[in-house]
């Protein structure tokens, strides 16, 4: 992989998910991630629309790019499995993802929101393991 391609992978910036519906049709949602061991993790609700879709077809991308010129964009395309997340383990992946993506404190503020509006509960995580990671600049 291109060195640039892991770089940006491992930046906080917001990843745009593409996958098949289960409409047929292809669908494209905003998505905080984690790059790790090779493989981009995604926290999803039980049963969401976008786990369901991928359960039933694993084929699937993510993009990512800088806002600032020169561009950088990386564009990932594998297969993803979805994973059923205990309570736990899906406050501990939520927590650590929005410390990512928000900082400690805004993290933590995230977290709390989350838990007090009863989200909390079992969960998904969609595991999108790459078949090709392409860097671009533009």
């Amino acid at each position: 992989m291109d060195p640039r391609a892991a770089e940006l992978l491992g930046r906080p910036i917001i990843g745009q998910l593409g996958f098949h519906g289960l409409d047929g049709y292809p669908h494209v949602l905003p998505v905080w991630f984690e790059y790790r061991d090779d493989e981009l993790l995604i926290a999803s609700p039980p049963a969401a629309y976008k786990g369901r879709a991928m359960a039933k077809d694993g084929r699937a991308a993510l993009s990512v790019s800088t806002v600032e010129r020169p561009y950088h964009i990386v564009s990932v395309v594998g297969d993803a499995t979805v994973e059923r997340l205990s309570e736990a383990e899906r406050i501990e992946f939520v927590t650590a993802i929005a410390a990512r993506y928000l900082g400690p404190e805004g993290g933590r503020q995230y977290v709390q929101a989350w838990i007090r509006g009863g989200h909390p509960g079992d969960g998904e995580l969609i595991r999108l393991r790459p078949l090709k990671i392409n860097f671009y600049l533009s």
